[in-house]
């Protein structure tokens, strides 16, 4: 199996494996509010078990970053191995050092910025639905921004959550897209 195919495949398991392993990382966190707190409150050097959400976060980055170089090789990402590399940073550093949160806001603007670029990228090569991911990523950016802004919710966990589930829908996306290109024998992307 070559490495194209291995990021198509890993692309459409990204979700799958983002919500065992956020089951999981909240299992053993039963104090976690999605209301109430940023999801790196559970990597928190004060938590005594933050090793399975930092731990998570860089096994899913790692996983994440195969899956956006086999796009990358393909056209079909630019910034999202950055975006991932600045993820498995935040795992790195909990939450309580500088790095953290400079590495969590640069993610989701690469990701979100990735898609954006790619989708328009897509919608000029002729597929329209190229052009609804870029609004859809806009969208997401500012209703995050909106939600963080407004302070809807007194933590982060639901908008990085809405950023991650556009970012996650766009990996099966891109996922399924390769295998269709891979069976039509890689026409231009």
């Amino acid at each position: 199996m070559d490495f194209e195919r291995v990021g198509a495949y890993l692309s459409l398991s990204l979700p799958l494996i983002f919500i065992v392993g956020l089951l999981i990382v909240l299992s053993q966190n039963p104090w976690f509010s999605f209301t109430g707190n940023a999801l790196s409150d559970m990597g928190s050097v004060r938590n005594p078990v933050n090793y399975y959400f930092n731990g998570f976060l860089m096994v899913f980055a790692a996983l994440g970053f195969i899956a956006a170089i086999g796009a990358l090789r393909n056209g079909l990402s630019y910034l999202m191995p950055l975006a991932m590399v600045l993820l498995f940073l935040v795992g790195v550093f909990p939450e309580e050092y500088a790095p953290h949160a400079p590495a969590a806001v640069f993610f989701y603007v690469l990701a979100l910025a990735d898609i954006t670029i790619i989708g328009l990228k897509l919608g000029r090569k002729g597929l329209s639905a190229g052009y609804a991911w870029s609004v859809l990523a806009v969208l997401t950016f500012a209703l995050m921004l909106y939600l963080v802004k407004a302070r809807v919710f007194k933590g982060l966990a639901i908008p990085e959550l809405v950023g991650a589930a556009t970012i996650l829908a766009w990996f099966t996306y891109i996922g399924l897209l390769q295998l269709e290109v891979r069976r039509n024998s890689y026409r231009n992307l």
